[in-house]
């Protein structure tokens, strides 16, 4: 039979576990940051030229 005291993770093990999550989680959220920021730049130009073609037509 394989001990528990084994197979139960030590104080050290544990706190790399969480810095390791921890460090996932904030790859994440800037990688969501940064697709977001992407995501309203795209818009805002996309905005922007539309005001443009829309202002052009409405010269002619």
């Amino acid at each position: 039979m394989v001990s528990r005291i084994r197979r139960t993770p030590t104080v050290q093990q544990r706190i790399e576990a969480f810095e390791h999550t921890n460090k996932i989680a904030v790859e994440a959220a800037e990688e969501e940051r940064r697709r977001r920021e992407e995501k309203t730049a795209r818009l805002r130009a996309a905005r922007i030229a539309q005001a443009a073609n829309d202002r052009t037509k409405s010269e002619a």
